[in-house]
């Protein structure tokens, strides 16, 4: 029988990065009944928000969970604490980037890169690129695009020639945000 031995640190990264409280869940799991993917993983959210306040990175980590949250805010909704855990999704999902952890049959973690380095770049998302750049990171998944591509194409859903956006507030946005970041972080490193 495998141990557990709690640490508050990821709860406390969580909290500095979010600004929620993982402790406030009782594990009611309301949220995991509402969750839209809650049986495409491993674990569910209540499982992610217990595994948060034991300090479990390798439960969460290894499950790839946090990658299949669509961000629909359900559980945020249901929770009667008032814990946006959606927020903490999302959190976990900059940790898990920036410390190395994301899982590797998480296509849509790659994706969320793509979609930002397309915005900060043309000021708005050029759908062609995202392509490219997937099919070249996931030859499989150029099968999926032969066959749903084109019909996207004619429905106009994908426009192959690049209409740039504002990219001058795009890049402000961009510098601002990496601003705000990198402050959060200082200021986390600090306690």
């Amino acid at each position: 029988m495998a141990t557990c031995s709690p640490s508050g640190v990821l709860a406390t990264k969580v909290g500095a990065g979010c600004a929620e409280n993982p402790y406030l869940c009782y594990q009611c799991k309301r949220c995991t009944a509402g969750c839209p993917v809650a049986d495409q993983a491993g674990m569910h959210p209540a499982q992610i928000m217990r595994a948060v306040q034991l300090g479990q990175y390798d439960m969460i980590f290894e499950d790839k969970f946090i990658w299949l949250c669509t961000g629909c805010q359900t559980c945020t909704t249901r929770c009667p604490q008032g814990i946006d855990i959606a927020g903490i999704m999302d959190e976990l999902k900059i940790i898990a980037r920036r410390e190395g952890k994301v899982h590797p049959d998480a296509p849509s973690a790659q994706m969320f890169k793509y979609n930002y380095d397309s915005f900060a770049r043309w000021g708005r998302m050029w759908e062609i690129e995202l392509i490219a750049r997937d099919a070249l990171h996931r030859p499989k998944g150029v099968l999926a695009w032969l066959s749903l591509g084109p019909k996207m194409l004619l429905k106009g859903k994908i426009n192959p020639t690049l209409k740039k956006g504002d990219t001058d507030a795009m890049k402000r946005m961009v510098k601002t945000a990496e601003s705000l970041t990198e402050a959060k972080q200082h200021e986390g490193g600090k306690g």
